[in-house]
């Protein structure tokens, strides 16, 4: 259900924005129209879904609000020449200058992060020197624990207290309201379709993102609604968030768990393949339409360093991409002055640590999107995607079709973890390996047009 409650006066993008985005199931929950609103929109939670709500308070929409949404127009090749001053030589990691593996030489910074602490310790390094005044990222809520929030982080320890990954959608920017005051360069650290919202903005040259310096992110593949963890605490019988007293996604060593600690003392654990028996059932709408994996209108953008080699050592590995000449150096200074522990390394070897989850994106989701009866425009697209690879994503839809069902929640919910998880990540590398062969096939040489 969605509200088309609207205000007295015609409301000309509020209308274009309900029936160009809202309507067609387009949005991707970023949150920068609400942020752009005017305090006119508020999200609601509907279904598990976030939704962009009228207020009571009186007034239009302001155009930039449904112009800067990145949901529905998002025009890749515009925004790489805005951003990098030129157009992508490999559609499946953006424009990259450098790519290295690494992790911050420190190892509190190290261990906190959900990798290797490279985004963290380049934080840290550009406000100790001055190069920015604080850092837009997420923090888990005072009051509310078990929610992430966006807030501007302006110490070294606010910076490592938002460290680590948020597996729940979490609208960046509605921080954008707050903003035009702000004093100082600022980084911004943000999902891919959070960032095309800032580049957007950035084009336009509008006052809420003037002190934006610096963009950085996440790769991102799947992400899940919080509806995944009240369901994970169901299944422990615990009925309310509320009963929660921390929430870490990504604790303990590498590559992690999820931990949640309750106020009654008790604390619920899963490791991160097992946890991820959720993603089926609770996948985002937003993870399944947006192309971008590696955050490629980044400055930098920061991924696992999946090999088994670096998973045996444990500790915590990044892989890096540099778009830059600016960010490169950055990277590089920080080694020398023994910040960061780098090694570089050639593109062709980053994307194989990905090659799963970028067929996922540079394939998939341009199939899945082809399904809609409205389709997003990101101003470029894959040719020659075989009739196999096709027959894959009917499978993952129909699989995540059956996620979505109520039976099939109530089914894993009253199945112990213990079971269900291993069973889960069984069945993922059994699917991976029978995959395979259609996914990565001519995926390196995959050709991509720009309309």
């Amino acid at each position: 259900m969605i509200n088309k409650k609207l205000s007295s006066t015609s409301d000309l993008w509020w209308e274009k924005y309900q029936k160009d985005i809202l309507h067609t199931g387009l949005d991707t929950e970023c949150g920068t129209v609400v942020g752009l609103s005017e305090g006119l929109l508020e999200y609601k939670s509907i279904n598990g879904k976030l939704i962009p709500v009228r207020t009571n308070k009186e007034g239009t929409l302001p155009k930039e609000a449904y112009e800067a949404c990145a949901s529905k127009y998002c025009n890749y090749p515009e925004l790489n020449k805005f951003v990098f001053g030129e157009m992508p030589r490999n559609w499946l990691c953006g424009v990259t200058k450098s790519a290295f593996i690494g992790h911050a030489s420190n190892e509190q910074i190290r261990r906190t992060g959900a990798s290797g602490g490279i985004l963290s310790a380049v934080l840290i390094h550009l406000l100790n020197t001055n190069k920015i005044s604080g850092v837009i990222c997420l923090k888990m809520d005072e009051h509310k624990p078990w929610k992430a929030v966006p807030h501007i982080a302006k110490t070294k320890e606010q910076i490592i207290a938002s460290a680590g990954s948020v597996y729940s959608a979490t609208p960046t920017n509605t921080i954008l309201k707050s903003l035009k005051n702000e004093e100082g360069h600022l980084a911004y650290i943000g999902l891919p379709d959070q960032v095309a919202a800032i580049r957007k903005l950035q084009k336009m040259e509008h006052p809420t993102v003037k002190n934006i310096k610096y963009v950085f992110g996440p790769y991102t593949g799947t992400q899940m609604s919080f509806e995944a963890i009240k369901s994970f605490l169901r299944s422990h019988n615990i009925k309310n968030e509320e009963d929660i007293s921390s929430l870490k996604y990504r604790a303990g060593e590498w590559p992690g768990h999820l931990e949640i600690q309750l106020k009654d003392g008790k604390t619920l654990k899963a490791e991160k393949f097992h946890y991820n028996y959720l993603i089926p059932f609770f996948i985002t709408s937003s993870s399944l339409q947006v192309p971008d994996f590696t955050n490629e209108l980044t400055d930098l953008s920061v991924g696992d360093a999946w090999s088994p080699a670096l998973e045996k050592q444990r500790g915590g590995y990044s892989v890096i991409l540099a778009r830059k000449p600016e960010t490169k150096n950055l990277l590089l200074n920080m080694q020398k002055q023994d910040l960061l522990t780098l090694k570089q390394i050639s593109i062709e070897e980053a994307l194989n640590m990905h090659g799963h989850m970028l067929d996922f994106k540079k394939r998939g989701s341009f199939i899945r999107n082809s399904w809609k009866k409205v389709s997003p425009e990101y101003g470029y697209r894959p040719v020659g995607i075989t009739k196999g690879r096709i027959t894959i994503e009917w499978c993952l839809w129909a699989f995540f079709f059956i996620g979505k069902q109520r039976f099939s929640r109530w089914i894993i919910e009253h199945l112990p973890i213990s079971i269900i998880g291993p069973a889960f990540n069984t069945l993922r590398k059994g699917w991976k390996y029978i995959s395979k062969p259609t996914k990565r096939k001519g995926l390196r040489n995959q050709e991509f047009t720009v309309l």
